[in-house]
Parts: structure tokens; C-alpha cells; sequence
């Protein structure tokens, strides 16, 4: 039995419940004879195991679930959007035929310009960003060049829009308030601190029984322990959503698709493109702003937008 199998055979003691004393039972009943010492180290283990699982199983459905997650990411998916919709009316406005109109236009480019890749950063990070690009747009400079580029409702509905998505963070951290993380850590070194003396136990009752039960106890749990991976254990994807983008730098146009490939990092790790995540694309043709989906792959899941300016680059310049 090898020792990473710790955890799946934690659980596959927890979801065998009270008449099955782990393996043991299903053992006897194949007509497999564990030997008594055997079937007393277990029965010495087994309350304690199934009391930490529980304990641990508790702990680790809060941090894997919440019921605001999906609305969450829905939530921000609408404010990437948004921005993005602010940012192809700024650059359509360039071209328009009146000066004023291109003016207000390069004024608000240069003020979104200093904000990078909004969508590339954390939830907590977009929506202060967010916020404070707002703020800006309130000032009096910009309050008549937003009117004349038609963005006024553009930002009413981002406004509404990032208030949502606060209210639900905030429901989110209030839920996730009292998180026994150090809890977490003490229930798993008492499981590790279960595992070993059981093993221990296991080890020295071998000696007190015949070798061929013991050889055929542990040949079963190995078994169960296999079933139990194949078709109980799905660890939760990590979300892509979490990973840290570099902003992609301006692209030429060319007339044709232009597909830049992100660098994407979870935390000091550098993703691999077709093997961490997949790559679609969107309006990454015409001069203006593209879109790129990331989708977790593997390890990793759930999508991350974020956005590339294609310009006309004059070989001049």
C-alpha cells in the first residue's frame, strides 16, 4: 500500500460506514481471512478515522464550493464585456469624421490605456480598478467628452453592473468568514499521525498472524483502494480564473486572423499553451479590440477573457 494512497484510503473508510468496518467486512464476505490482529487494528482506527474525515470533508466542501461562485464569474464575465464595449466605442471614434469627436476619443484612449488589461486581474483587483476608472469618468474633464462618444450608458450599465458583482463578493467573504483553515491543518496531521500508527499496528500484527492473511488484507485494500480512484476521486479543477496574464503587447494589422499566444503564470508557474489551457479567439481581424478566451485544460479549468488592440502601425514610425 503506498503512502499516497493515504487520503484515498481516509475516504474509502469514511464512505464505508458504520456496519462495514472499512475493508475487513467486504474481506469476510469474499471468504478472506484477515487474521484477529488484523481485524482489531482496524477496529482500533476506525472511529477515529471516519471522526477527522468528516471534520476534514467539512472544511474542504466550503473552500471548493460556494454557492455564489458560478454568480460570481457570471457577474464578472458581464463587467469584462462592459469594459471591452467601452474600449471598441473609444477606438471606432477615432475614425469619426468630426474633430472633436476623434479629440474626446484619443483623451478617453489615453485614460484606459493607463489602466493595462483590467480583465487580466484578479476579481478583487478588476473591480477596484474598475471603480476608480469610473471615478475618473466622473471628473468634470471627462464628464462632456463621455457624452459626446455616446459612452454615458456604457457606463451606467458598468456601474450597476460592478455593484452586483461587490454585493456577491462580499456574500461570497461573509460565508467564507469563519474558515478554520488552521483547523484544516491540524485535522490533517492527525490523519497522517492516524495513518502511520495504523500501519504500524498493521506491520506488527502481520507478525502475530499468518503471512498469507496478511499478504491477501493488504492485496484487498490495494484493490478497493484502485476502484475507489477509478471511479470516487475527482480532485476540483484549479481555476484558471486565478492566473496572472501578461498584457499582450499591440498587434499589426494585417488583414488576417492575428492569434497571439498569452503568457499565463499560476502563482511562479508558467502554463504551457494545449496542455494548461486552450486558446480561443474573437473580433482579431480588424483594427480594434480582440478578444482571447483561456480555458483550463488538465489540472486546470473554468475561462479567463482578456484583450489585445490590433492597429494599422505605419512602417514610418
Amino acid at each position: 500500500m503506498k503512502k499516497e494512497d493515504c487520503h484515498n484510503l481516509l475516504y474509502l473508510l469514511a464512505r464505508g460506514g458504520a456496519l462495514s468496518v472499512f475493508v475487513v467486512v467486504s474481506a469476510v464476505a469474499d471468504g478472506i481471512s484477515v487474521g484477529p490482529s488484523v481485524q482489531n487494528v482496524v477496529s482500533m482506527f476506525y472511529g477515529e478515522f471516519i471522526n477527522l474525515l468528516e471534520q476534514e470533508k467539512q472544511i474542504v466542501d466550503i473552500q471548493r464550493s460556494s454557492e455564489f461562485t458560478k454568480q460570481i464569474a457570471e457577474a464578472n464575465h458581464l463587467n469584462d464585456r462592459l469594459i471591452t464595449g467601452i474600449r471598441e466605442t473609444v477606438n471606432a471614434a477615432l475614425h469619426y469624421f468630426n474633430p472633436a469627436v476623434v479629440e474626446a476619443a484619443q483623451s478617453v484612449q489615453l485614460l484606459l490605456k493607463t489602466f493595462g488589461e483590467i480583465q487580466s486581474k484578479s476579481y478583487e483587483e478588476e473591480a477596484a480598478a474598475i471603480r476608480i476608472l469610473l471615478d475618473d469618468f466622473g471628473k468634470p474633464e471627462f464628464i462632456a467628452k463621455t457624452a459626446l462618444l455616446g459612452l454615458d450608458p456604457w457606463l451606467v450599465e458598468l456601474s450597476e453592473s460592478l455593484n452586483h458583482f461587490n454585493e456577491l463578493l462580499k456574500l461570497r467573504n461573509t460565508e467564507q468568514a469563519d474558515k478554520p483553515q488552521q483547523r484544516l491543518r491540524e485535522i490533517r496531521k492527525q490523519i497522517e499521525l492516524v495513518y502511520h500508527n495504523m500501519i504500524n499496528h498493521i506491520n506488527s500484527a502481520a507478525v502475530l498472524d499468518q503471512s498469507n492473511m496478511y499478504t491477501e488484507f493488504i492485496n484487498r485494500l490495494d484493490t478497493q483502494i484502485t476502484y475507489f480512484n477509478d471511479h470516487n476521486h475527482h480532485p476540483a479543477p484549479i481555476s484558471i480564473r486565478t492566473a496572472n496574464v501578461d498584457v499582450i503587447p499591440i498587434q499589426q494589422y494585417t488583414g488576417e486572423a492575428i492569434t497571439p499566444i498569452p503568457t499565463v503564470y499560476m502563482g511562479d508557474k508558467r502554463l504551457s499553451f494545449a496542455k494548461d489551457f486552450n486558446l480561443t479567439y474573437k473580433n482579431n481581424i480588424q483594427c480594434g479590440v480582440a478578444e482571447v478566451n483561456i480555458t483550463g485544460k488538465g489540472i486546470y479549468g473554468g475561462k479567463k477573457l482578456v484583450t489585445f488592440n490590433i492597429e494599422r502601425i505605419n512602417e514610418g514610425d
